[in-house]
Formats: C-alpha cells, sequence, structure tokens
C-alpha cells in the first residue's frame, strides 16, 4: 500500500511540475502576416497565444533595434497602442484564455539602397514564459521588399533560387557564428565567420556547380542552430 501511495505522489509530483513548465504563451508564426500599407511601407505581425486557462499580463521591451541609411521605423504596436523605438513599453493589457496579443511592427524602405535592412527586436513576457521575435524588412534586387520574423533558432535566406550569392538573416540574440554550405554528399563547399549579429551575405565560389545545396548555421560553441536547403541556378 505505501508503495502504491509513493507512486500516486511521484505522479501527481510530475504532472505538476511539467504543468508548471508549461508554456504560458506561444508565438504563432503561422498567424504573421504582412501588409503594405503604401508604396514601401509594410506592417509585419505576429500573435502572442495565451496557452493557459488564466488571463495572464504580457510585458515587453525592445532590446535591439537597427535601421540602414533610407530606412524609417514608423513605430510599434500592441493590443493598447503604438510606440516609437525606445519608448519604456511595460505592459500591455491582460489577455484572456486562447486569445491572442497581436504585436505590429511597421517600416518604411522605399528610400534603401538594394541589400539593406530595418529590424527590431523585442522581447516579451507573460506568466512562467519569456522568448524573442525579431521583425526584419530587407530589400533585395532579386525581389524587393520581404519581411521575415525570427525567433532565436530561426533563419531566413534571400534569394532562393540564387545565382551569386546568398544573404542568410538571424535574431540578434542568436549567437550566430558560423554559416557553411554543403553539396549533398555532406562536404562543405564554403565556410563563413560571422561578424554581422543579424545578417550575414555568402558568397558562392566559382567551383559550386547548379543543383541543391544545403546551408547550416552554428552558434559560438559549434553547436547547430539551423539548417536550410537552397538552389544555386
Amino acid at each position: 500500500m505505501k508503495i502504491i501511495k509513493l507512486i500516486a505522489t511521484v505522479f501527481v509530483a510530475l504532472i505538476a511540475s511539467q504543468a508548471a513548465s508549461a508554456q504560458s504563451f506561444t508565438l504563432d508564426k503561422d498567424s504573421s502576416k504582412m501588409w503594405w500599407m503604401s508604396p514601401g511601407v509594410m506592417d509585419i505581425h505576429i500573435k502572442a497565444k495565451n496557452e493557459t486557462a488564466s488571463p495572464i499580463t504580457m510585458s515587453w521591451k525592445f532590446i535591439d533595434h537597427h535601421t540602414d541609411l533610407g530606412w524609417d521605423f514608423l513605430g510599434g504596436c500592441d493590443n493598447v497602442g503604438c510606440y516609437i523605438y525606445s519608448t519604456n513599453v511595460n505592459t500591455t493589457d491582460a489577455v484572456a484564455p486562447g486569445k491572442d496579443c497581436d504585436f505590429k511592427f511597421s517600416y518604411r524602405g522605399d528610400g534603401g539602397a538594394f541589400d539593406s535592412k530595418s529590424y527590431s527586436t523585442i522581447e516579451i513576457t507573460g506568466g512562467s514564459t519569456k522568448d524573442s521575435a525579431t521583425f526584419v524588412a530587407y530589400k533585395t534586387k532579386a525581389v524587393g521588399i520581404v519581411s521575415a520574423i525570427l525567433q532565436d533558432n530561426d533563419i531566413a535566406i534571400y534569394p532562393n533560387p540564387a545565382q551569386s550569392y546568398i544573404d542568410v538573416m538571424y535574431s540578434p540574440s542568436s549567437d550566430v557564428k558560423t554559416i557553411a554550405i554543403y553539396n549533398l554528399i555532406g562536404k562543405a563547399v564554403s565556410v563563413y565567420k560571422v561578424t554581422d549579429k543579424n545578417s550575414a551575405r555568402c558568397e558562392f565560389n566559382a567551383e559550386m556547380p547548379s543543383g541543391i545545396y544545403v546551408v547550416r548555421v552554428a552558434d559560438s560553441k559549434g553547436a547547430v542552430i539551423a539548417t536550410r536547403k537552397i538552389t544555386r541556378q
């Protein structure tokens, strides 16, 4: 009988531990959208969904921001209001169970040169969960102005397919140090040391034939953060 009670106690403790470690909210990248508000101006959205059975209050703050020459950051918004960069943002309203806090960030890039960007990284705290998201607006000659929302283990690659180079974008908080391109038999054909905290240009070497390659991104300890397939035309 004592053994049964002990097992029951351990089981209840395990359930309680799992419940305590459950995420209070999730960032729903599938709900992310981009809207063109006018030529060269875009709004980028992501939703933070309350995954608990009770209302939670989400607080957030800017932790990084950058604009290249010719770009304008027009502000960020949550469910309560809109703010300029460097505003001391403290809390949003309480988010009901199953509901979203919709974050929106706006950029104007029509005056920026090709291969230029603007981005903002925010840290969101709610309940027992803390997460970050980087809103990136990027201008390429191949595809014009594009957007991406990056978390710590995310990367975005433009253009893809590519001809002579790729630009790899990643979260400033992801500690990216090395980007390597591998062929399909697992041989590294190019390795790049990263110096920029948000993006890196990887030039293809002349010996790389057209075809499919794998891009592998690693941090300062050599741990692989992300892998993606690309095509060289």
